[in-house]
């Protein structure tokens, strides 16, 4: 048991370290708390000297408080602290005001009130055609045709999938980039919604973006029969030849040491724990509530970058780096398990089974026009959404849709151009393996079975 004066005196001798006390000063986030305590560890050799518990930092600031005539560089350290602290505060409270963060109900209400409603017919087939590749111009035909036609596949058992020039006048609703809409069927309910600048802050939205833009090259392509790359975040069902549910293990290199895989984990699992926030915040309730039930019902983990963002059962910490600023927020609804990232990324019109109903994704950044194609198709409606940054597009997988060519060449290893983003989707496998995993049989027959006759992607 440490006595106060042995307290007072370790207190005493580190008010005499320059660096100790220009840590002091600027520990006000987890990290730099942590620096701290770190320069403590190397100020003695006596270990029980050391402030301990959970909170050492905590402890250390009370031993402070306890000591009779603290120094003065403590006091000075310790002030400026207080100082950024409050600074930070108000700076966080900004934050929040700027993204949305603490909307209520009736803020949603009145936002989405401004949103035009527009009611659409089912088409008798869908448009653009189902099991295309779809091409706004006749020269993203010509680059791309070789490609698809005679190229490489990534899987031999897929088929080839021709391309399909897109007349626009046979689309019903073409809705420009700097437009925002929810689309609703004849019964009233929403088959899809597009909310154009979605955040309101632009260093939050570019922060995301570097966050993915650094995640891309690190983890492995999930869909490389696809233009572009779409790499998977957060937990897996594992193959089908090898159920098992874990974090997915993506990345390209294995050299990486312990640390940087957690902090790129940690980076990305904020990333779509902010995101889901403010979704959670501005979208329609019958949506979130759609989530919501799927989510409770099968209580599955949610997405906290393999255990490493302190979480109970839905709710846990995660942070936002924005300059200078590492805002850290508590008792958060994080992410739901898994999601992507995806760059240049295209597919044809196609159906998908997911274990919810809806799926959303947010356009991060894109800096080409119409002419640069990867637009979005309702396709079981006729409906185009041109490609904008900061948007959010929720659509249900299971009705037709799709995302245009991109306009340049395959063999093009650095487009000229880029659309980059994440999105909220979920392998339909998912829930049984969760299930499996909890009851203790991953490899059980059933439930191979069972994934093998399950597949996500329809054509028809």
């Amino acid at each position: 048991m440490i006595v106060d004066s042995e307290q007072s005196k370790f207190v005493r001798r580190v008010a005499t370290d320059l660096e100790a006390m220009h840590l002091l000063r600027h520990a006000t986030s987890t990290i730099d708390k942590e620096a701290f305590i770190t320069k403590l560890e190397h100020l003695t050799a006596d270990s029980k000297t050391l402030p301990r518990g959970t909170d050492p930092f905590r402890t250390f600031l009370t031993w402070c408080h306890n000591t009779d005539s603290l120094p003065t560089t403590v006091k000075t350290a310790l002030a400026a602290r207080k100082l950024t602290e409050m600074q930070k505060r108000a700076t966080k409270r900004t934050f929040i005001d700027h993204t949305n963060l603490d909307w209520k109900h009736v803020d949603r209400d009145a936002f989405l009130d401004a949103i035009p409603v527009t009611i659409v017919k089912t088409l008798k087939t869908p448009f653009p055609p189902v099991g295309h590749h779809i091409a706004i111009s006749p020269s993203i035909v010509k680059k791309w045709h070789h490609h698809f036609a005679f190229g490489k596949q990534a899987d031999t058992r897929k088929p080839r999938r021709p391309i399909h020039l897109l007349n626009p006048s046979k689309l019903t609703v073409d809705l420009a980039p700097t437009d925002s809409a929810i689309f609703k069927n004849k019964k009233g309910d929403i088959i899809g919604v597009v909310l154009r600048n979605f955040c309101p802050d632009e260093d939050a939205v570019a922060w995301a973006d570097t966050i993915a833009e650094r995640a891309l090259p690190l983890r492995k392509n999930i869909r490389m029969e696809d233009t572009g790359k779409l790499v998977q975040i957060g937990y897996s069902a594992g193959s089908r030849s090898s159920p098992k549910f874990d974090w997915v293990k993506n990345l390209l290199s294995e050299t990486h040491p312990d640390d940087v895989v957690a902090e790129i984990d940690k980076n990305d699992s904020s990333v779509f724990a902010f995101a889901w926030q403010q979704l959670r915040a501005l979208l329609p309730s019958p949506i979130i509530d759609n989530f919501d039930l799927y989510l409770n019902d099968t209580k599955i983990r949610r997405m906290d970058a393999h255990g490493q963002l302190p979480s109970t059962q839905s709710q846990g910490s995660y942070s936002v780096k924005i300059r200078n600023n590492d805002f850290t927020f508590h008792n958060a609804e994080l992410a739901p398990p898994t999601g992507v990232f995806g760059q240049n990324y295209s597919r044809p019109i196609h159906f998908e089974t997911q274990p919810h109903k809806y799926a959303a994704s947010w356009t991060l950044s894109r800096n080409v026009g119409l002419a640069g194609g990867m637009h979005f198709y309702f396709a079981k409606y006729g409906i185009r959404v041109q490609g904008a940054p900061n948007t959010v597009i929720v659509w249900i997988p299971r009705e037709a849709h799709g995302t245009c060519l991109p306009n340049y060449h395959p063999t093009n290893d650095e487009p000229p151009f880029s659309q980059r983003g994440l999105a909220f989707v979920t392998s339909n496998r998912l829930p049984s393996i969760w299930q499996a995993y909890l009851e203790g049989h991953l490899t059980h027959a059933q439930a191979l079975q069972e994934m093998a006759r399950r597949s996500d992607e329809r054509y028809g």
